[in-house]
């Protein structure tokens, strides 16, 4: 039991486990939005059928052995995931909410991968939680469309999933979400109607992906950006993608790396995540130099650069990124023979991407020893590591926050 509940933990973890105000003595903050925003993975099975609908079910009724597994399975912490539900239902301030009108869309043809749930909360009012990405080659696909493109389906379906459930629940609304999760909680934030977001109390994006200089030059953006509250950590990877960034605050992580995208590593002294001056040294590298080049193209070659990412991913012949590792004897092959017919200035930046991705999606990848093939002559690529010089190692510097 003691596992489960560490007060002197200094992650969301101990927060749960110490911390016995409730919402309505002390406010929903950053770290009660980082354990909702990750309510939004769980796979709920059909049994949960009154967690689809308006009337909800108890966040206690989730914690099930026999639904656990199915819950978690494909996820990138399922262990960590299957902790965080038995500490909100055993915290005076979460475990009296309610989860309600959760939905999942998957379409591989619209390059769409959304998910979302609400919780009504016991002190009154809503906090709406938007999932973040998977493993799969198509949720990662539409994170890279947003380079190029305002308004990817998640963000619009975001959006509409806003506006149906405001005028489902009553009391103010908090929305949110940890990844991709959190750049759609912003988006449907900045585009919802008026009387929608007149109801907004906050806004929280958890290490999410930037924008489009478009969406942040709307209306809707200049309105309510003062609603977001943006964390991301000391090296962030993922809240650092695309150059055009909210205002956000840097909190401490106990790993290194990208593995800091891992929200439980976040950490925690009190009832507030530890809060630094700046990103660590070399946090920008590898992101710095795909949005420079980003950056630099226009729309049509943004998206010719998406197009050809993905082929190579896709060459593997795997629909996740767990797949492509655990058959990586075929997989990786077969992505270095569509790498090796690339232009070399245009194979270092597709690297640069390929990297990224697998340090993201797969962050205890060990790249493997590829078998000897006589037929097969591997091209002359840069280091993964060496791309990461600074992020994998410990002792960073932090330099100043970007607002």
């Amino acid at each position: 039991m003691s596992s489960l509940f560490s007060p002197d933990e200094k992650n969301v973890f101990g927060y749960l486990a110490r911390e016995f105000e409730t919402l309505d003595e002390r406010p929903l903050g950053d770290v009660d939005s980082l354990a909702l925003a990750c309510a939004s993975y769980y796979r709920l099975p059909p049994e949960a059928a009154p967690a689809r609908g308006a009337e909800g079910m108890p966040l206690t009724d989730l914690l099930r052995a026999d639904w656990v597994s199915g819950m978690t399975e494909g996820l990138w912490d399922p262990d960590g995931l299957s902790r965080l539900l038995v500490c909100m239902a055993a915290s005076p301030r979460l475990r009296g909410a309610r989860v309600c009108h959760y939905v999942e869309d998957f379409d591989e043809a619209a390059e769409k991968q959304f998910s979302a749930c609400t919780l009504l909360l016991p002190s009154g009012g809503a906090y709406v939680s938007f999932r973040g990405t998977d493993n799969t080659l198509v949720g990662w696909r539409e994170d890279f469309n947003m380079a190029f493109e305002t308004g990817v389906p998640s963000q619009r379906a975001a959006t509409d999933y806003l506006e149906r459930v405001a005028g489902l629940v009553e009391g103010p609304l908090y929305v949110g979400g940890h990844s991709k999760g959190g750049n759609l909680a912003v988006y449907a934030a900045c585009t919802c109607s008026d009387a929608v977001s007149s109801r907004l109390v906050r806004v929280f994006s958890h290490d999410g992906p930037g924008f489009t200089a478009e969406t942040l030059a709307s209306d809707g953006w200049r309105a309510r950006a003062g609603l977001v509250s943006k964390t991301v950590p000391r090296s962030s990877l993922i809240g650092m993608l695309f150059e055009q960034q909210e205002d956000y605050a840097v909190v401490d992580s106990s790993v290194v790396g990208v593995s800091q995208h891992d929200p439980f590593s976040w950490v925690v002294e009190g009832s507030d995540f530890v809060r630094l001056g700046g990103l660590g040294r070399g946090a920008g590298f590898v992101d710095g130099t795909l949005n420079e080049w980003i950056s630099s193209m226009t729309r049509e070659e943004r998206e010719g650069f998406v197009d050809t990412l993905f082929s190579v991913l896709s060459a593997g012949g795997e629909d996740t990124f767990a797949a492509l590792s655990d058959n990586w004897q075929t997989s990786v092959p077969a992505m270095l023979r569509e790498l090796g017919g690339l232009e070399p200035d245009r194979r270092d930046h597709i690297m640069r991407a390929l990297a990224m991705l697998f340090r993201s999606a797969i962050p205890e990848l060990e790249l493997p020893q590829l078998p000897q093939m006589p037929d097969f002559s591997l091209p002359q690529f840069p280091d993964l590591d060496a791309l990461f010089a600074g992020r994998m190692e410990g002792g960073e510097e932090p330099r100043e926050a970007e607002v």
